[in-house]
């Protein structure tokens, strides 16, 4: 018998609701209580603030038993809670993905980079950086590289343990609940800003890695003379284009830059700044997906070339690979889906354009 149903109904779920379900209902009523979509409301901002402190509360396991069984009086996390507009943005670039990618944050990277560009531009009489400047982004590059690689050691950890379950789960005949349970956590990926993207990326990583691994076994290695060149021609491809995206976006954004909005009308202001927007956030994310499967493949290569593990555990592992690959590879959303996490997408973003406004930071790129 749950104590409180006050949480429950302001997100609209029964007090049975799976966590996936009181993630759709949060993001579908924080989307219907936006203050951005009420301006005319005064009580617009308590009323988003209800939801996201719903939402804290119901998607935390520990706060959520507690709320059922003494009320909200009990279940209010050790911190306090967390503004609303804060929390909406936090969630947004793939909070369920992080046992499988790491961490992940396309905007936290915008930030970075708006901050060190801003901070370039302060530098000395020739707009050049100051020496104090140069050590300073030395040391960020360096301690983004330590960073990467402890993700890779972690991530490799617990990929291994992934795949070491589903072999236990295989040999006690218990597959189908674990499928059950992978097919839970992708239904909750999905959901994710570019949650299926990053699935698909995912997906294409483990496949690309195992099937060269096993070939590779079979052939007795020849295979690597085929497939090496034919990877390092695909990679130097994608730096290609990710390095002609990141131009042109340059360009279009330092052309869109010299247009005086003060002579758009409010709609075409609000038109030319999600523009602006949008050329931004689609370099920070072709960079994110780049980096990303870099820092994936290693991740591969680190479980499959370990040579304290026989030959045969290591193919058998690329085959469990290649099942998480095909299991993510069919992830769909509704329509519904996909239309609810677009515009979740476009208030986040227009949240992080109030924030670097505020903050004196605009949206730039190289």
């Amino acid at each position: 018998m749950v104590k409180d149903l006050e949480y429950y109904d302001v997100l609209g779920v029964s007090p049975k609701a799976s966590a996936i379900e009181i993630k759709k209902a949060y993001r579908k009523r924080a989307m219907e209580t936006h203050p951005d979509k009420h301006p005319d409301d005064p009580d617009a901002q308590a009323k988003f603030q209800r939801v996201g402190e719903a939402y804290q509360v119901l998607s935390d396991e520990e706060l959520r038993k507690r709320y059922d069984e003494f009320g909200k009086d009990y279940a209010i996390p050790q911190q306090g809670f967390t503004d609303a507009q804060e929390y909406f943005t936090a969630i947004f670039g793939g909070e369920s993905f992080g046992d499988w990618i790491g961490e992940f944050s396309i905007f936290k990277q915008m930030n970075e980079m708006a901050e060190k560009e801003q901070e370039q531009e302060q530098g000395g009489p020739d707009g050049k950086m100051t020496k104090e400047q140069r050590a300073k982004a030395q040391e960020m590059e360096k301690k983004r590289r330590e960073d990467v690689l402890k993700q890779i050691d972690e991530l490799s950890v617990k990929l291994n343990k992934k795949i070491e379950d589903y072999m236990i789960a295989e040999k006690q005949g218990r597959l189908k609940e674990y499928e059950m349970k992978l097919h839970q956590e992708i239904e909750d990926m999905k959901l994710e800003s570019f949650g299926l993207e990053l699935l698909h990326l995912i997906a294409k990583v483990y496949h690309g890695r195992a099937n060269d691994f096993i070939m590779s076994k079979k052939t007795l290695g020849i295979s690597k003379f085929i497939t090496g060149p034919v990877n390092n021609a695909r990679s130097v491809k994608e730096t290609y284009n990710l390095v002609s995206t990141g131009i042109e976006a340059q360009k279009s954004i330092k052309s869109m830059s010299e247009v005086d909005q003060d002579s758009l009308d409010e709609y075409e202001k609000a038109k030319f700044q999600n523009m602006m927007a949008g050329k931004a956030l689609g370099v920070m994310w072709a960079m994110s997906k780049f980096e990303l499967e870099r820092k994936l493949k290693e991740v591969c290569n680190r479980i499959l070339n370990d040579r304290h593990v026989s030959t045969s555990i290591r193919i058998n592992k690329a085959k469990v690979m290649n099942f998480f690959a095909e299991q993510f590879e069919r992830a769909r959303r509704t329509p519904q889906e996909a239309e609810d996490a677009r515009v979740f997408e476009e208030l986040i973003l227009g949240q992080q354009e109030k924030r670097e406004k505020h903050h004196g930071i605009g949206i730039r790129l190289l």
